[in-house]
This record gives C-alpha cells, structure tokens and sequence, in this order.
C-alpha cells in the first residue's frame, strides 16, 4: 500500500507542487462553504433552494470573468504572487459572509471570495505544467487535485459539524480560521527561485525596460494557440465543472429530501463521496501518465452518468430500511460516485498540459479554467432552478445527462487527434 502510493505521489519538483496543492486545498474549501449550510440558510433566510444555489452561482461568475485575466496577468508579474493573492482574496470574502446579516450581502461576500479564487487555478496548474516533465505531469495533477478534494471534503466536516451545533455564522468563522491558517503556511514555506514562480524577463533575461517593451512582452503572453485541440478541451473542462459543482451543491440536499433523514446525514454521505474521490485523484493522476488518457476520460464520464441516474432507485430500497443500513448504503453509494466523478480532472488536466508551454502556460490554463468557471457558475442555477420546479428528489439524477454529454467530448478528442 505504502508503495503504490510512493508511485502515485513521485513527483519531479516536490516543492512546487506540494504548496501549490496546499493551495488548491484552500481554494476547494472556501468555494465549497455554502453547500453544508444551504438547508440552515433557506430556514434562517426565507429563501428558496434557488436563490440558495445562486449563491454559489455568483462565486462562480466571479471565477468566470476573472480567470483568463488572472492567468495571463499572473505570466507577467509571477504566478506565485498572483497565487498567494487570490488566497487572501477569498479569506476577505469568506470574512464579509461570516458577519452577513441579510442574502444580498452574502451575494457580496460570494462575489469578493469568488474573484479571489479566479486566480488560484490558473496559477496554481500552470506552476504545475512549467515545472513537471510528460512522465510525471498526470501525477503532479493527481497530487493538485487530491489536495483539492481534500479542501472540499472538509467542508462538510468543519461547516456541517460547526453549523450543526453553533449555527452557520460560527461554521464560516471556524473556516476562516482553517482557511487562513493554511494559506499563512504557504506563503512561508513557498520557494522563490523554482521555474515558473517569478515574473516574466526578456529575451536576455532582465525586466522590461520601456512602455513599448512592456506592451510587447504581454502581447507575447496573450499567444494562447486556440487549437481544436485546446477549444474542445475547453468544452470539456466547461461540462466537467457543470456537473461537479452541480452534484456538489445539491448532494446534501438530495439525500436529505429523499430520505427524509437530517443534514448532518446527508453531510456524511457526502463526505463519503469527497473522500472516494480524493482517492481516486490520486490514482488517476497516475493512471493518466501510463494510458491513453481520452479514453480514462470517456470511461469514468459514463460511469458517472450510470451511478447518478440510478439513484432513482434510492427511494423504493431505502422505505422501511432500518437507519445503520441505510447509512451504509449511502455512503458506499456515494464514494463510488465521488471515485467515478473525479477520476475525470487529473485527466484532463494532464491533456491540457500537453499544450502548454512556460512562457504563456498561466493564459492558456487561464482560458480552459474559465470554461471551468462557467460550468461551475451555470450548474448550482441550472439545477437549483430544476429543483424548485419539479423538485430536487427529481432534478438530481438529471445530472447523469451532463456527463454523458462529457463522454461525447472525449470521444470527441479521439476523433480530431
């Protein structure tokens, strides 16, 4: 066991990556923090599971409009920089909600945490890809997307738990705490002479020296080749996020509506589901670097389209199910998922790395995580929206459509390569 997974985490520059995954646990955590406390607010609030995923909806567009701009920004000031000061800007916004006495200004609190996340994917993959070799690539994006997991799936530990006994005002503070903690960390152990974390220089090596200078430097950097190859991996990247985050918000909801069990049930399930796929981050992440990674792509979409649409069958198999039982069952259910789910990011990841180059790598991880950032801002809406017209008992196992339309995508890459 020990070392399967020595092989799954050996990676070229350790110290790159090690606080860029740090960070990428940060930045999960704090874009995750509505979702445990989204029945709390409808009760507390009067408002309806719509408007409750609209929140998350406006970190999202935050994240839309800011990430391309941060990305191709963060070439020529340094991504570390730019990496380190979207953490601080989504501790000022998590800092806003905790105080927020009505929805509106939650909506602000999202949108000030929502453009300071923007910056950390497109800097924190691009440090990745400048400083990892195609042997090892896939891993280093495991590695990232494991620390990102395990962000995510501490928020229903820290926000669920806390918001269950002291109310979600406390849970947001007690992440504050966490999230800030953590970013301290990384700004005190983050290397300054590793390839990829200082600015951009010149030809020979020094700073910009003229106006005209500067402009054609960042010209230089706003050359992102838009392929075939890069536009569909934008797509895919676009559909990924829109059912992840889609699944994400509403999973503790689902299962608390379904079951009629409390949130704290529906918390643990997912949390089942997060830790399935921090796992599964890994050894994908490594299985990306040994197979032909469009069609690990198209396996686990269609997976994850199977497992979500059966959760129809959740409501007939759990009536009458005494509680130990039905708590197992979900939690196994839900791993799975979570495996089949996630096992999609370190793999596409790796494939748009291979794009990549040093020089211009922030602009083009840039452009792809902006159409994560769509897909992340349109699927709480899209299916926060289903949710108040049919129910989110019925609205939830739609999600199996988007992924069916991610496998086409990947079909797609095979056929254009």
């Amino acid at each position: 066991m020990l070392g399967s997974l020595r092989r799954v985490t050996e990676v070229d520059r350790p110290t790159v990556v090690a606080p860029v995954t740090a960070g990428h646990g940060v930045n999960e955590f704090f874009s995750i923090v509505i979702p445990p406390i989204i029945p709390l607010l409808v009760s507390d609030l009067g408002i309806t599971y719509g408007q409750a995923g609209v929140l998350v909806t406006v970190f999202f567009v935050m994240y839309s409009i800011f990430q391309l701009p941060a990305g191709i920004v963060a070439d020529w000031v340094g991504k570390k920089r730019m990496f380190v000061a979207g953490l601080l800007g989504m501790s000022a916004g998590i800092v806003l909600a905790t105080a927020a006495p009505t929805y509106e200004v939650l909506l602000l609190a999202q949108a000030v945490a929502g453009i300071g996340g923007s910056t950390v994917h497109p800097t924190g993959m691009s440090l990745i890809s400048d400083v990892e070799g195609s042997e090892t690539e896939g891993k280093a994006m495991g590695v990232f997307g494991f620390g990102g997991a395990l962000g995510t799936m501490s928020s229903p530990l820290v926000v669920g738990g806390l918001a269950a006994v002291a109310g979600w005002r406390v849970a947001l503070a007690g992440a504050l705490v966490v999230g800030f903690a953590v970013t301290v960390y990384i700004m005190r152990v983050f290397p300054d002479d590793e390839p990829g974390t200082t600015r951009a220089t010149r030809a020979d090596g020094g700073r910009p020296t003229s106006v005209g200078e500067t402009i054609r430097a960042a010209k230089g950097v706003l050359d992102v080749p838009l392929t075939r190859g890069i536009v569909l991996l934008f797509f895919v990247t676009l559909v990924l996020s829109m059912q992840h985050r889609a699944i994400q918000t509403y999973t503790t909801s689902y299962i608390t509506a379904e079951t009629g069990t409390s949130a704290t049930i529906g918390n643990v399930a997912f949390f089942a589901l997060l830790v399935g796929g921090s796992l599964s981050s890994l050894w994908a992440g490594d299985l990306a670097d040994r197979f032909d990674r469009k069609r690990l792509g198209i396996a686990a979409s269609v997976a994850t389209a199977v497992l979500v649409a059966a959760t129809l069958l959740v409501t007939p198999l759990v009536d009458g199910v005494p509680f130990g039982l039905l708590l197992a069952v979900l939690v196994v259910w839900f791993s799975i998922i979570g495996v089949m789910m996630y096992a999609s990011y370190p793999v596409k990841n790796a494939l748009v790395s291979e794009h990549a180059e040093a020089t211009s790598s922030g602009g083009l991880f840039g452009v792809i995580q902006t159409g994560s950032a769509l897909g992340s801002a349109s699927g709480p809406a899209l299916f926060g929206a289903l949710s108040t017209q049919w129910g989110i008992v019925a609205a939830f196992p739609a999600i199996a459509g988007v992924s069916v339309v991610l496998a086409a995508l990947f079909v797609a890459l095979i056929v254009i390569d």
